[in-house]
């Protein structure tokens, strides 16, 4: 088989232009079942966004996988590598990570059963026959894991599938990053012989071309938990084979173990500095939050399109780097493009460590219990809403949930007309500003207004919204399941 210039074409083609044709498509029935992501802040007015970007670029990988899998069993194929099991593994696994995403996306799973559900995509590409074979391990060489490989390929799908999913906080950018790996991944098949990996990866590559002029800032459609799942498990499979034959059996310096992962650098390594820094500061380490690398960026630089630039910039010298470290066979070039990509890596941890701040040590162990304590009232908070039987019973969490963060105050009214209402008497921090915010009820017709002080943490002032917006999530979606009654009269009374 072979794979010519027009045949690539074609596929960044296909790609490109039913991604482009299906994301209206996408769009519409996103709207239609509320698969939309809602601004954080209600204070903050930015419509809806639909979360069907991943399966407009699912359709054509599934398209071309399809006519791709068919001619090989008609015979019109000849491949040894991969296996026909191996393939169609990669092609269920993928189809049913996208399916859990699309669930999370709809119905904001906990993180305990993303996990379960990443973890059994991870079986279905073992019993398909993936694993961990032969590496190139740092000061040791090629080493054959056995059934060690196992759980070990799991682990690592599950890691760049959640590393993907991290960074899809701002347009443009899981997309943008996932481009790249893609098509390097492509490029890395095609020069090895690996023509299924070369047919995926450049129909995924045009695929995210096509989704990107619809997602580069200002976004009209995001990838949503399925999409950005569905391309870390992909492309973290494909990462993970390729580590399996080419660092133990072709390549033989020790840094090629980390070779096929350069173009996940990005991500992986927010993955890294978030679990850290959500450790270091008592935070939940699975909580989403608005403090990732990217945010961070975004604020010192203040423009969307130039951040994103950066981390494209980025990117593409990992990419570039990961091409000439794998097919450059002086052993002196290898060794200097091994300390140019440390060097790099370095330099993107030294200004992400300037971004975070984190030479303020004192104060972020100073912090700690408090951040502590917001992951132990959301937690506390969801299994509450989640035993109420009653509107009014669900109400009343509100006053108890303003008393435990500290707000000044909350009212819950309706039609114009206060039916509940809590004063904080000893308010906190009296000298700092105040933030005056309110949110909409579904299905009930109810405002909530609140006002909370603003305390010299920023970071903690960006979880504790975080943290009480969370919890708002969680009661609508109670309140949505309870059936429409009336307020009782003594639910006006002050509280």
């Amino acid at each position: 088989m072979i794979i010519s210039p027009g045949i690539i074409s074609l596929l960044l083609l296909v790609g490109f232009i039913l991604t482009s044709l299906a994301i209206p498509v996408a769009k519409k029935i996103a709207e239609k079942y509320g698969l939309v992501s809602f601004p954080r802040e209600p204070s903050r007015r930015r419509d809806p966004i639909p979360l069907l970007g991943g399966v407009a670029i699912y359709l054509p990988f599934a398209l071309v996988f399809t006519v791709f899998f068919t001619l090989l069993l008609l015979g019109n194929l000849a491949l040894t590598q991969p296996t026909k099991a191996k393939m169609l593994a990669l092609f269920l696994g993928t189809t049913w990570i996208l399916v859990l995403g699309i669930i999370d996306d709809k119905e904001t799973l906990g993180w305990r059963q993303k996990l379960l559900g990443q973890f059994f995509g991870g079986v279905i590409l073992v019993l398909g026959g993936h694993t961990l074979d032969w590496v190139t391990l740092p000061l040791i060489g090629p080493v054959d894991f056995g059934w060690y490989g196992i759980p070990l390929f799991i682990l690592a799908v599950i890691v760049v599938t959640n590393a993907i999913n991290l960074i899809d906080g701002l347009d443009g950018l899981a997309g943008g990053i996932c481009f790249f790996a893609a098509l390097t991944s492509s490029v890395v098949a095609l020069v090895k012989g690996d023509y299924f990996t070369t047919v995926i990866g450049f129909t995924i590559s045009g695929s995210l071309l096509g989704f990107l002029m619809f997602n580069y800032p200002p976004a009209s459609i995001f990838l949503g938990d399925g999409g950005s799942m569905m391309l870390g498990f992909l492309l973290g499979t494909l990462a993970t084979s390729s580590a399996a034959v080419s660092p133990g059996q072709r390549l033989g310096t020790s840094f090629m173990i980390l070779v096929p992962f350069l173009p996940l650098s990005v991500p992986l390594f927010e993955l890294t500095l978030s679990v850290f820094r959500r450790w270091i500061k008592g935070q939940a380490i699975f909580l989403g939050d608005g403090n990732h690398l990217h945010h961070r960026l975004l604020v010192t630089i203040k423009n969307p399109r130039l951040t994103i630039a950066i981390f494209y910039l980025f990117s593409t010298a990992l990419c570039v780097l990961t091409l000439l470290a794998i097919f450059e066979e002086s052993l002196f070039m290898r060794w200097t493009l091994g300390s140019l990509i440390a060097l790099l890596l370095l330099a993107g941890a030294l200004g992400s460590i300037r971004l975070y701040q984190f030479n303020n040590l004192s104060l972020v162990l100073q912090n700690r219990p408090h951040f502590k304590f917001l992951g132990r009232f959301r937690r506390s908070m969801k299994k509450r809403v989640r035993h109420s039987q009653s509107l009014p019973e669900l109400l009343s969490l509100l006053a108890s949930g303003v008393q435990d963060l500290g707000f000044d105050s909350l009212e819950v009214a309706s039609n114009g007309r206060i039916l509940k209402k809590w004063v904080n008497p000893s308010p906190l921090h009296p000298g700092s500003p105040r933030i005056y915010s309110e949110d909409t009820l579904p299905e009930s017709e109810l405002i909530i207004r609140w006002v909370r002080p603003t305390h010299d943490d920023e970071t903690y002032n960006e979880y504790l919204v975080l943290t009480w917006h969370r919890f708002l999530l969680n009661l609508k979606n109670r309140i949505a399941t309870q059936p429409r009654e009336s307020l009782p009269v003594n639910l006006a009374e002050p509280v």
